[in-house]
């Protein structure tokens, strides 16, 4: 799922070296909102499991850069977690809705 596609964009980016934990790190991500989420859930109750799940994701790239780079290293590259991880609930949500309404056209009783 969306670990393996993460980790091959890593690969194919020049980030080969990232694709392991990535393939890890975001397989965790999608997990929790698996495991959390279901399908008749609104969006607003969706909100803290994103939340949890790209929390995880932050965290567990900052694990990896403070192992990988040094705890400054790291450090700085959370602001540009924390915009990804913002940016996948925002889409994730806008991705919720427009499904929802496509639902309800196709399953209307006509």
């Amino acid at each position: 799922g969306g670990g393996l596609g993460s980790a091959l964009a890593d690969i194919l980016t020049g980030y080969a070296h990232w694709a392991p934990f990535t393939l890890i790190i975001k397989g965790i991500e999608g997990l929790i909102v698996g495991f959390f989420a279901s399908k008749d859930m609104s969006a607003g109750k969706r909100v803290p499991i994103l939340i949890l799940a790209v929390l995880e994701m932050v965290f567990g790239y900052f694990l990896v850069g403070t192992r990988l780079y040094g705890m400054g290293a790291a450090l700085v590259e959370i602001p540009g977690n924390l915009l990804q991880a913002g940016s996948a609930v925002i889409i994730s949500l806008l991705l919720f809705y427009a499904v929802k309404r496509v639902e309800k056209i196709y399953t209307r009783d006509v």
